[in-house]
């Protein structure tokens, strides 16, 4: 897809003659969902690997609930801005076309990125009337990708929000499903497919994330059970509930009211007793600890409360000292330190090799990430920087190895530039979680605390 066809759709709700934007649109999902070997190869050779490189661990989970028959629409939280649709894209490990808020597009560095993707613009009721009228024609065209068997992915909350809470689910994602299913629901099936995402830490590069693939709805059989006992308007919200219901269920998932922080801060703490977890475990302790504490602190209002301003001090206080979560749940938390310590110390000679060869790489993401207003964005910044530099820094530096060293030390350095990157900033995590472990070492005066706010929670 060209540059120019990515204006052009940027400039559609300027656009005044209908015949040009249906022209206009159909190029853009012709292009979309054409097979494109380039993709293909470029996807699974340089996209996903980078991904990869992005996290230290991505776990999937309930992929056999992807159905093999029919029309696929995926419907996901979205806390993690860009990096959830790569994220989705890696599960998935095939073609997959994402819609997207349109305005994004504007951003002509990022329109080549997104395109090359697959992703596709969808205007909000914040984009004006006259842009969001413009989905009536988006609308047919996602169901023509439907039919192509393309899986449709969307992120049904329309905005990205750093919490492990669901906002109101726009209708766009209904409005396709209940199209396509009236076009040829008769054919084949309509399923949405429930998804839920989790990240260790939202702003971490390299953290880890957890995709869950739920049961999905037969939009088809839903229609079929509940056709003209209810009007349309119903049908629909009976299917957002359903589906907001089912994302619930997915995610770590602490109802957003005024207690949020303090339950979620609860949660952290009891799941870091169990120490360490696989990203899926402590998934699922996660869950249970949200839904014991609301269960007893529901019970019981007036404790609750004294509860959740305790759990908001212990918080400040952790928080103003560096100190994580995780770092609680050791139970000899000196003698972790100082292994910690040790380690960090004679892996010291490698991660300054890895920092000088990955500078131009870190330092602008470093410098791209401070600027940013919107901190969802950060690892998005830092996925893009090494997506554009890192391979072209391997060549670099391989080049510069093969012309000053003898061919088997050259070689070796070859191979301890490949990890070079992920090295860097798991260094930078692991030493942070030391001087965390420290922190916590020192905070004997905390260990009370945590004991009280535990024992309350039981």
């Amino acid at each position: 897809m060209t540059i120019g066809l990515c204006y052009q759709v940027v400039l559609l709700p300027r656009l005044n003659n209908d015949c040009h934007l249906s022209i206009v649109i159909c190029q853009l999902f012709m292009q979309v969902y054409n097979k494109n070997i380039g993709y293909t190869l470029l996807r699974s050779l340089w996209v996903n690997p980078i991904i990869s490189l992005s996290l230290r661990r991505l776990v999937v989970r309930g992929k056999e609930n992807l159905p093999k028959d029919g029309a696929v629409i995926i419907g996901s939280n979205h806390t993690n801005a860009l990096l959830d649709p790569l994220v989705i894209l890696r599960s998935m490990n095939r073609a997959t076309i994402f819609m997207t808020r349109a305005d994004i597009f504007r951003r002509p560095l990022l329109q080549k990125v997104f395109t090359f993707l697959k992703m596709l613009p969808i205007y909000r009721i914040r984009d004006g009337y006259a842009a969001v009228k413009q989905n009536e024609e988006i609308i047919r065209k996602c169901v023509d990708v439907l039919r192509h068997r393309y899986p449709l992915a969307l992120f049904p909350e329309a905005t990205h929000r750093p919490k492990h809470s669901l906002m109101g689910l726009s209708k766009g994602i209904f409005h396709i499903a209940l199209e396509a299913n009236k076009q040829f629901g008769h054919e084949k099936p309509v399923y949405i497919v429930p998804t839920g995402i989790e990240y260790g830490r939202y702003f971490r590069y390299r953290s880890n994330a957890v995709v869950t693939y739920g049961e999905p709805i037969n939009v088809t059989e839903f229609v079929r059970q509940h056709e003209g006992e209810v009007t349309p308007a119903r049908l629909l919200a009976m299917l957002r509930e359903e589906l907001a219901r089912r994302m619930s269920e997915l995610i770590a998932f602490v109802p957003d009211t005024e207690d949020y922080d303090a339950r979620w801060e609860l949660t952290k703490l009891c799941t870091a007793q169990s120490h360490p977890l696989s990203p899926s475990e402590r998934l699922t302790l996660n869950r249970a600890a949200i839904a014991h504490i609301v269960e007893k602190t529901d019970s019981d209002p007036e404790a609750a409360q004294a509860l959740y301003t305790d759990a908001l001090a212990f918080k400040k206080e952790r928080r103003l000292r560096r100190i994580h979560p995780s770092s609680t749940g050791h139970k000899h938390p000196l003698i972790a330190s100082i292994g910690n310590t040790v380690a960090l110390l004679c892996a010291l000679p490698y991660y300054l090799f890895c920092a000088l060869v990955t500078l131009p790489s870190w330092a602008l993401s470093h410098y791209i990430v401070s600027g940013l207003k919107d901190k969802a964005f950060s690892n998005t910044a830092r996925l893009g920087v090494n997506l554009a530099l890192w391979p072209l820094l391997i060549i670099i530096w391989s080049i510069v190895a093969l012309c000053a060293l003898p061919l088997v030390p050259a070689l070796l350095a070859i191979l301890l530039l490949l990890p070079a990157v992920a090295f860097f900033y798991d260094y930078n995590a692991f030493a942070l979680h030391t001087w965390s472990d420290w922190q916590w070492t020192r905070a004997k005066h905390l260990h009370a605390r945590l004991k009280e706010l535990l024992r309350r929670c039981k």
